[in-house]
């Protein structure tokens, strides 16, 4: 079982481990989680995809059910945020969903600037935990981490690759997704959806079509996105669980679902509900201190000379 570290009075938490497969993990509203590979390699299996993480390599996870497993003489970081510290700056951020897929296996642009600059936080801020290093330091980080998301990981900027997306725009985007979110076990409709943000139907149903996913698209997804606990922690039926999601119907239900996570709600139970045993081994950060200025030196060279290794 990993071993969850609060780190002070921070929105951070780590966990040190070496994986050959974990147990499935279902984060609820508020979490986002960045798995960091320092060493080895292991695989990363959610609902809509597979990624094989590689030293050096992360990817972010937040509202969806994962694994890890076929861990090879790895050593792994799980770092932790509570979103709700950022509520603040960023209102909607609980509700935000991000994609950061930081390894060569990503369809989305890798490495870019963005990634290379998280990277480089995430080592330096474990290396000033493992030193002992103070709070406030920690704080500040974790907010230029979270700063980094919200400006180049926002699923919003994986939906509308190539095109630009004015700042108001992505501020009622945000609006109308939490708005989807807090209500879509009601019956809503998209003159419902405007009157509440105070816009005119035909801009927001546009809005949504030319940056987002489209109104009905994005309701479905809040409402099989929900489903997921209901799936994995619950023995209720399927037509239980499309009923308590805001389904009208469950064929309806079994449409949405099967196109967001790629197989249907009872193949998705039997697949990730039935992974409970763990095979890893916890570890502290002063275990792996070597592999951490290992990691900070390999950086650094190949920020300012390219491609280099120790």
């Amino acid at each position: 079982m990993r071993k969850i570290q609060r780190i002070g009075n921070t929105p951070l938490s780590i966990s040190v481990y070496s994986a050959k497969q974990t147990a499935t993990t279902l984060h609820e509203r508020g979490v986002l989680e960045i798995i960091f590979c320092l060493k080895g390699s292991v695989k990363f299996s959610y609902a809509y995809e597979e990624f094989t993480l590689h030293a050096g390599e992360y990817i972010s996870v937040d509202r969806d059910a994962y694994y890890l497993y076929d861990g090879r003489e790895n050593v792994c970081v799980s770092l932790y945020f509570d979103l709700n510290h950022f509520t603040g700056k960023y209102p909607f951020i609980c509700d935000n969903l991000f994609v950061c897929e930081g390894c060569a296996e990503s369809e989305m642009e890798y490495p870019t600037k963005s990634h290379n600059l998280l990277k480089g936080m995430m080592i330096a801020l474990l290396k000033h935990i493992s030193d002992d290093g103070d709070d406030k330091m920690t704080i500040v980080t974790t907010e230029r981490i979270i700063d980094t998301f919200v400006a180049h990981f926002d699923i919003l900027y994986f939906h509308a690759r190539g095109r630009d997306i004015r700042d108001n725009q992505f501020a009622r985007i945000r609006e109308i997704n939490h708005y989807l979110l807090t209500h879509m076990k009601e019956k809503i409709t998209m003159e419902d959806l405007a009157k509440k943000i105070n816009v005119a139907p035909g801009y927001a149903s546009e809005l949504m079509r030319k940056n987002s996913v489209g109104f009905r698209r994005m309701l479905a997804y809040c409402r099989a996105s929900s489903s997921e606990s209901l799936l994995l922690n619950t023995n209720k039926t399927i037509l239980e669980i499309s009923e308590e999601c805001g389904f009208s119907d469950v064929k309806y239900y079994y449409s949405a679902f099967r196109k967001w996570y790629k197989c249907t709600p009872k193949q998705f139970r039997n697949q990730y509900g039935d992974l409970k045993e763990e095979n890893l081994k916890a570890m502290e950060l002063k275990d792996i201190a070597l592999l951490l200025d290992k990691l900070m030196q390999t950086h650094y060279m190949n920020t300012f000379l390219g491609r280099y290794s120790l």
